[in-house]
């Protein structure tokens, strides 16, 4: 019952924020410069055509009018079409989801087996080689731009070295795995394609690392600090004190209670993937979400920046739930 109550008013809180995210980026995609009626029309289209497609767009009503008409196309399910694809916008996030998804997941697992161990031991070994180095480690990865990093690795490994592939997606010109889940790597494996697996593994390092990376500097730096702050904490000392094993108390005791911070982050980090994966998709050329909005921007095609924007901020509304709920699983105080 706890459970239920504590969910219950989480999820109060879903429909008024998403109405302020629908809000917002409608508002945001009709400031977007140009206009999508040229996108339809052909280029020796006179004034009289101009006006028919904006019409059937149904740009040529009042503002408020084309706000109501939007939220009753989302109560619908209908989210429009992707001019400058041709496709359904339901269509294309279905066939472009798979590959941002299989980015983040492999770009955010990267970060979190890196980060917390690297966290926990620079704060248990406080001062050593280890923590010098995470330091180091995270000031560069604050200072440095997502954008000038994922650039240095290709300058780094596919110009200089000759050991990453080009950055041109997610395999080579006419690179064709059986499509199951759309994940290269699952899909690949499922069909006992080994080369093909390795073929999809070597273009997914660069932009798999550029991603962690990018993640990797705040998480490390906040799991050093919670954790050097839960080893300062009187009940660490009594039970040390009190005979139990130095290394109980800081992985079995002190870890628990210091994870609460990163749990924190790794969700900020969950909801913000989305936008990162927006530059890495862009500079590798990943036939993700990511690049697919953005071309719509350049374009001024309004329906997929409307739709990208409401499920980044739907996919972030919903991540920092899950993180209210492992909060809620992991500390006691809250429970009660």
């Amino acid at each position: 019952m706890r459970v239920l109550r504590y969910v219950s008013k989480r999820l109060l809180f879903l429909g008024p924020v998403l109405f302020g995210v629908v809000t917002v980026v409608f508002i945001v995609a009709r400031m977007l410069p140009g206009d999508p009626v040229h996108l339809l029309a052909p280029r020796d289209a006179d004034a009289q055509t101009l006006a028919v497609i904006r019409t059937e767009l149904g740009l040529d009503k009042p503002i408020l009018a084309q706000f109501a008409r939007y939220l009753t196309d989302i109560g619908r399910g209908e989210f429009g079409r992707a001019i400058h694809t041709g496709n359904p916008v339901l269509v294309d996030i279905a066939n472009r989801f798979p590959a941002t998804l299989e980015l983040t997941i492999l770009g955010l697992s990267l970060c979190i087996l890196v980060s917390i161990p690297l966290g926990v031991l620079a704060a248990v070994r406080r001062n050593g080689p280890l923590d010098h180095v995470s330091r180091l480690t995270s000031l560069l990865g604050v200072s440095m731009p997502s954008f000038w990093l994922a650039l240095l690795l290709i300058y780094t490994f596919f110009f200089h070295l000759d050991l990453a592939p080009p950055p041109l997606g997610r395999g080579p010109i006419g690179f064709d795995p059986p499509r199951v889940t759309g994940m290269y790597t699952i899909d690949t494996l499922l069909a006992g394609d080994l080369a093909g697996f390795a073929t999809v593994v070597h273009y997914l390092l660069l932009p798999v690392i550029s991603l962690a990376l990018i993640n990797m500097a705040p998480l490390t730096r906040l799991t050093r600090a919670s954790m050097i702050e839960v080893l300062g904490s009187d009940y660490v000392r009594y039970a040390l004190a009190a005979g139990v094993p130095r290394r109980v108390v800081q992985f079995r005791l002190a870890l628990k209670n210091a994870l609460l911070a990163p749990i924190t982050m790794i969700g900020i980090l969950v909801g913000n993937l989305l936008g990162g994966a927006v530059i890495i998709e862009t500079i590798f050329a990943w036939p993700g979400l990511g690049l697919w909005a953005v071309t719509a921007a350049t374009q001024s095609d309004y329906a997929p920046v409307q739709a990208f924007a409401l499920f980044a901020a739907t996919t972030k509304v919903l991540v920092y739930l899950l993180t209210d709920l492992a909060y809620f699983a992991i500390d006691p105080r809250i429970r009660y």
